[in-house]
């Protein structure tokens, strides 16, 4: 079983890279825990999963990705949750996303920042 997790992580982190690449808010959605804190330019609220997912779709639509590259993945330490940092290139700049997960590898939190 504990052999399983690491390639889990992995598939997961590649999964929503590719969604994130994409703009893919419906793909992100399949990692999102049960509610979000999103923190994006015109929302910044706590959300059910589903209404998280309309909203980053709405921002991903106005914003046409043109990709993303991940720039850092910490490892959960001292009680601290992983987290993750990328680049989201739009057709309206660059974009520093954050994404923050619970012990179940569920995102909990998203931050986008220009």
């Amino acid at each position: 079983m504990l052999a399983i997790l690491p390639a889990f992580a992995i598939a997961q982190q590649n999964g929503l890279d590719a969604a994130l690449s994409k703009g893919n808010a419906s793909d992100m959605g399949i990692y999102f825990n049960k509610s979000i804190d999103l923190a994006i330019p015109g929302a910044d609220d706590t959300y059910t999963a589903d209404k998280a997912v309309t909203i980053l779709s709405d921002f991903f639509a106005a914003q046409v990705v043109k990709g993303y590259k991940q720039v850092h993945l910490s490892a959960p330490a001292q009680g601290r949750s992983k987290y993750s940092i990328g680049d989201l290139y739009t057709s309206k700049g660059t974009y520093r996303i954050t994404l923050y997960y619970d012990t179940a590898q569920k995102i909990t939190e998203i931050s986008i920042a220009k």
